[in-house]
């Protein structure tokens, strides 16, 4: 078989037991490797190793295993463009000759390529900072390349939606409930006294909760049963406070995380119970409710949309530029939507830099506000492309606004294929806060990875 510029080794087990070397050709022109070698690597390895550092990552060849940046970094960018997780990247490498080349392993057939647990510590150790500045760096190459319009920028919000039941207040608290029993439970193991009235007032909430739940017909009979659950995790928080002031001095890393999650417990439940105090005495639902006592930023955002008054998690500003490139910034749950547009022109500048405008600025009706329009024009945006409430006049031609509802479909668009199964916007799969923050940054970096590779096909074909 002929060898290319581009070959590797691989071990064929059919032919002996001991194997032998094949040669696999692969094509210069190959997808990957024509983003291989757009990517600014120098600036992304860079970015990633400043923040592996900070993470306290080995970088700089201290004592100990050394930290392999020459292979994480296209590591870590080569499992963002597959969006596959850590044990999906681990097979694909075993097995495909293309990715070897995309790392710089082809010329060792035995060449020792991480395991999936530590291209999950890689890829965690980046933080939600690191992968919005690989982001940037992305979108700006692109922008070299001449695949960016910076004249255009459209945005809109959106939910990200997470993988957890309907968010009844007894379900919360029973969630709550059970955190605290776990942590009890390690208490317990480690031999701490005055744990055990707690533990059985854990079983005392759950099992109320099971009434709730099972033997309760009738808002009345809910409500009562609902006020008695409040009564007895007032009286859980009561009982464990004693326990946070003793650990505190404990060394014990088993010790320290129950503490740590019995004190996360105490801090959710102030704002939890006075929503579900509100809700009692009013009837309604009080403002950003608090959905998930594992989650406390998630909260219950109004969208108002068709079929779904709310949606349960967290809230987003996506912003599109010219030639589809996407950005996003996590924002408070029901925030105003009359400074979105100033926000996404924030962000477009932390792209693109400070004194950069773009001509055209598009939003929907609910940025619509005398202040903002002024604000943009004042930051030099020629066009401002919000579209007016009721009666009032667009403040464009006619002929611009053809291109604002183009782009305003352009951006629903991108934000429906950001939440495909493809790249997991909605309901993603990581449980701590840590990496569930990384996890919209993450898709909108998979999907502009994805677009830049498919123009540079398309650039040479």
């Amino acid at each position: 078989m002929k060898a290319g510029a581009h070959s590797m080794p691989e071990v064929c087990p059919e032919a002996s037991a001991s194997g032998q070397l094949v040669q696999i050709e692969v094509s210069p022109t190959h997808p990957l490797l024509l983003l291989k070698r757009a990517l600014p690597w120098d600036a992304i390895t860079e970015a990633m190793t400043r923040h592996w550092r900070q993470h306290g990552k080995n970088v700089e060849g201290g004592r100990g295993l050394p930290w392999d940046v020459s292979l994480y970094v296209p590591l870590v960018v080569l499992m963002l463009i597959k969006v596959f997780d850590s044990r999906q990247r681990e097979d694909y490498l075993a097995e495909n000759a293309v990715a070897r080349v995309f790392i710089g392993r082809q010329h060792d057939a035995k060449a020792q390529i991480r395991d999936h647990s530590n291209i999950a510590r890689a890829y965690a150790a980046l933080g939600k900072a690191g992968i919005d500045e690989v982001n940037h760096l992305v979108v700006k190459e692109a922008h070299r390349f001449g695949f960016v319009d910076e004249g255009s920028l459209s945005a809109d919000t959106t939910a990200q939606e997470l993988p957890i039941g309907y968010p009844n207040a007894p379900g919360i608290l029973r969630g709550l409930a059970q955190r605290c029993g776990r942590a009890l439970t390690q208490l317990h193991k480690r031999g701490v006294q005055g744990r055990s009235g707690a533990l059985e007032q854990v079983q005392t909430i759950l099992r109320s909760v099971k009434e709730h739940h099972l033997f309760t017909s009738g808002q009345a009979d809910k409500r009562q049963v609902l006020t008695r659950i409040l009564t007895e995790v007032g009286a859980l928080m009561v009982q464990t406070r004693p326990l946070i002031e003793r650990l505190s001095t404990r060394s014990d890393r088993v010790m320290q995380s129950a503490r740590s999650r019995l004190t996360a417990m105490h801090e959710v439940v102030k704002p939890l119970m006075r929503q579900i105090v509100h809700w009692l005495s009013t009837g309604q639902v009080a403002p950003n409710k608090m959905v998930h006592v594992g989650i406390p930023q998630a909260r219950a955002i109004v969208r108002n949309k068709a079929g779904k008054k709310t949606e349960f998690g967290l809230a987003y500003l996506i912003g599109r530029l010219g030639g589809g490139y996407l950005f996003g910034k996590r924002i408070a749950a029901n925030a105003d939507e009359k400074q979105m547009p100033l926000q996404a022109l924030a962000e477009y500048r932390a792209i693109f830099g400070q004194t950069a405008t773009p001509e055209l600025v598009v939003y929907d009706r609910g940025g619509d506000s005398t202040l903002t329009r002024r604000r943009l024009a004042l930051a030099g945006v020629k066009e401002v492309g919000i579209q007016p409430k009721g009666h009032r006049p667009w403040s464009v031609a006619e002929g611009v606004r053809e291109q604002i509802r183009s782009e305003r479909g352009r951006t629903e668009g991108s934000i429906g294929i950001l939440k495909s199964n493809r790249y997991k916007f909605n309901k993603p799969k990581e449980r701590l806060w840590p990496t569930l923050e990384m996890a919209g940054p993450r898709s909108i970096l998979s999907f502009n990875l994805n677009k830049f590779m498919r123009d540079l096909v398309g650039l040479t074909s």
